[in-house]
């Protein structure tokens, strides 16, 4: 990271400090969030849970096949139960809370719960924005961007256009707890600092504008290195992507998305839950969750 470029990573107290850098750059790293046991008992659940979703999914290999032969990109995702797989202390956690509600506001829930795992190997993500599901304001003189149309491929996206028009606030954040050590060998989350004032995705699929010009070149992205038991944590508008991982292991993070109350949520959480486990949530985790 280049000073004065992209945020330092500060300590898990100073939140003064990381909102800061989470409304100039689009993000921010803490150390130390997370302790040595915390940290063993998370890996050791995700460990879990993703064998179980495995041994159950895994589809028969084709004739002369194994299994384990089968192509993947390297890049696994695990649905993660809030509220029953033992990890609620990181979703209602004080710092992830704290970011949140600085970002969106007072009243948020938890989106979507998973954990990403790159392995070595991987194929590395394009930019890309976790936000490219909200139109973008237009002129009342211009077609509108209706809802229910936007996808991936018809995103606003586009060079930047910075302060010349309107742009939309943030409606969620991530904040993605390193499981084990981010670094540049590994796929750490790279990120472009200041793109989440831009407006709009990076240039790609939909836009019609083609690719950056000279006149106008876009700054490169900065490695979100943090050592285990840290998190990153960033505005869904930012443009961002994982790594390519060339180290000899993988690289696993857990992943806690928020948005606004207004706003639908990735998993549905009253329906993924037991009433067993529904009747056992602490209030504040049957907010959080959307009952």
């Amino acid at each position: 990271m280049v000073k004065d470029e992209a945020p330092r990573r500060r300590g898990a107290h100073d939140r003064q400090g990381l909102a800061a850098d989470l409304d100039r750059f689009g993000f921010c790293i803490a150390e130390d969030v997370l302790g040595a046991d915390a940290l063993a008992r998370a890996r050791r659940i995700v460990d879990q849970t993703a064998q179980e979703c495995e041994a159950a999914a895994r589809p028969a290999a084709p004739d002369g096949a194994d299994s384990e032969d089968q192509a993947h990109d390297g890049d696994r995702w695990v649905l993660l139960i809030a509220g029953e797989c033992g990890l609620d202390d990181l979703v209602a956690h004080p710092l992830a809370l704290a970011l949140a509600r600085h970002l969106l506001g007072q009243r948020v829930q938890l989106s979507g719960f998973t954990a990403h795992t790159i392995d070595p190997g991987n194929r590395a993500m394009a930019l890309h924005t976790d936000q490219w599901w909200l139109p973008p304001p237009t002129p009342p003189s211009q077609p509108p961007c209706r809802p229910g149309d936007v996808t991936r491929a018809n995103a606003h996206n586009g060079l930047p256009w910075l302060e010349e028009r309107p742009i939309n606030p943030a409606a969620a954040i991530n904040i993605m707890w390193a499981l084990t050590d981010f670094t540049a060998a590994n796929g750490c989350t790279q990120l472009v600092p200041g793109s989440h004032l831009w407006g709009g995705g990076p240039p790609g699929a939909g836009d019609g504008e083609g690719s950056v010009t000279e006149a106008r070149p876009l700054p490169p992205t900065v490695d979100a290195e943090v050592a285990a038991g840290g998190i990153v944590a960033w505005d869904a508008r930012i443009w961002h992507a994982s790594g390519c991982n060339r180290s000899a292991h993988p690289r696993i993070g857990l992943s806690a998305t928020y948005c606004g109350p207004q706003f639908r949520q990735l998993q549905n959480h009253a329906l993924a839950l037991t009433p067993a486990a529904q009747a056992a949530l602490s209030d504040e985790m049957r907010e959080l969750l959307g009952f």
